[in-house]
């Protein structure tokens, strides 16, 4: 049972619980005011930041997970399952609370943030690959003070070349060195470390913005034991320090440092930045693993398996142009015999599969044994040695 698509679009969207935020189409949804319709954060997950007006940034990326964003396709049919996955996603938005996915790989994790950005207009992805020397500093910010001490090298040099009695900036009466002269040298004025910070994707996450940016935190269980720990801190705070920007808050308040966002700029105040829309944020793992119950309990954990029949077709139309290639079909449903049979498939390597039949179609369509053939040359199962 459906109801009539979003304006825009001629896709039918699968009947929703009225509460639901997210519908888990995909598809931009024009005519959304998600600033009326979210409902307000629980007193507890209020943080207090003072929102910028500013709209997010448009989002590029998405298409290359996604597809682009098309007019027709497929519905896909909300079925307990997939009705189970959404309830969780809706509750962790309503609830401000990180989405714990956990599944093998390729079944759609980080391809659900995404989704979830691309729906709600909520622009650029922020995303976060954790490896195993990932630390929560390195997602917050990165500073590099070697090449701030590199400018100031230079511009002391330049300055005796050039004769300059006061390359730190001349001194008031008061003895204490003039702004003017100060800031129009690398490395001698308080505000020129902005030139040399930038705030990483779980820093700008945490930025504060009238609405929520959606943060993916990539393989969260590729990290450290403690990484865990040092991020819950984060989440139930809402906001973090800098500080090499707080010692410096006594010359000057408010810094302007670049994002992780391509040619975006933010000033920070006293070093401090504190979110007042809490980020959707998702974390992805491959593998189980044991997490601090602490965090646990903060979290809102959904298990992920490989797509039902109609998922994979909508997904693989996404990236067609919203049509089905010849012998698709037959390719799906090879690749769920595949999964059912134990073999560890991904969603890409259907994708693969489906593009080089489309290469075989010349108007009759390719042959089951071409199909066959490039079944058994792509589909290696994930788990196998190379070859």
């Amino acid at each position: 049972m459906t109801t009539p698509a979003e304006p825009g679009s001629t896709d039918p969207v699968p009947d929703v619980p009225e509460w639901w935020i997210f519908h888990g189409t995909g598809h931009p949804r024009p005519y959304l005011d998600l600033l009326t319709q979210l409902p307000p954060p629980p007193q507890w997950r209020t943080f207090g930041g003072r929102p910028d007006r500013s709209e997010p940034p448009h989002d590029e990326s998405s298409g290359r997970y996604l597809g682009p964003a098309r007019t027709r396709g497929f519905a896909i049919p909300l079925g307990p399952e997939r009705k189970d996955l959404l309830d969780k996603v809706n509750a962790a938005i309503h609830l401000r609370r990180p989405l714990l996915l956990v599944g093998p790989p390729g079944v759609g994790k980080s391809s659900l943030a995404h989704q979830i950005s691309r729906e709600l207009r909520l622009g650029r992805v922020l995303r976060w690959p954790v490896t195993s020397r990932s630390t929560v500093r390195d997602g917050l910010y990165s500073y590099d003070p070697l090449t701030q001490i590199h400018d100031l090298n230079l511009e002391n040099a330049r300055a005796r070349i050039t004769g300059a009695e006061d390359p730190g900036g001349s001194e008031d009466r008061g003895g204490s060195r003039s702004q003017e002269g100060a800031e129009g040298r690398p490395g001698t004025s308080a505000r020129s470390i902005g030139r040399y910070l930038t705030l990483g994707p779980l820093g700008t996450a945490f930025l504060p913005a009238r609405l929520p940016r959606v943060l993916l935190v990539d393989d969260f269980d590729l990290g450290d034991f403690d990484l865990s720990g040092d991020l819950l801190d984060l989440f139930e705070s809402g906001g973090f320090h800098v500080p090499e920007l707080a010692r410096l808050a006594g010359v000057a308040e408010r810094i302007v440092v670049a994002t992780d966002d391509p040619g975006r700029s933010v000033s920070v105040e006293r070093g401090r930045v504190l979110c007042s829309a809490f980020p959707i944020v998702v974390l992805t793992c491959n593998n189980d693993r044991d997490l601090p119950p602490a965090f646990m309990r903060r979290c809102i954990p959904v298990r992920m398996g490989l797509p039902r029949e109609e998922e994979l077709l909508a997904a693989v139309a996404g990236h067609f142009d919203g049509n089905l290639p010849t012998g698709t079909r037959d390719l799906v449903t090879k690749f769920l015999d595949a999964g059912v049979h134990g073999d560890q498939l991904a969603l890409d390597q259907l994708l693969n599969a489906v593009h080089l039949v489309g290469q075989l179609d010349h108007g009759d369509g390719p042959t089951s044994e071409q199909v066959d053939r490039l079944a058994e040359l792509l589909w290696h199962r994930l788990t196998e040695p190379p070859g």
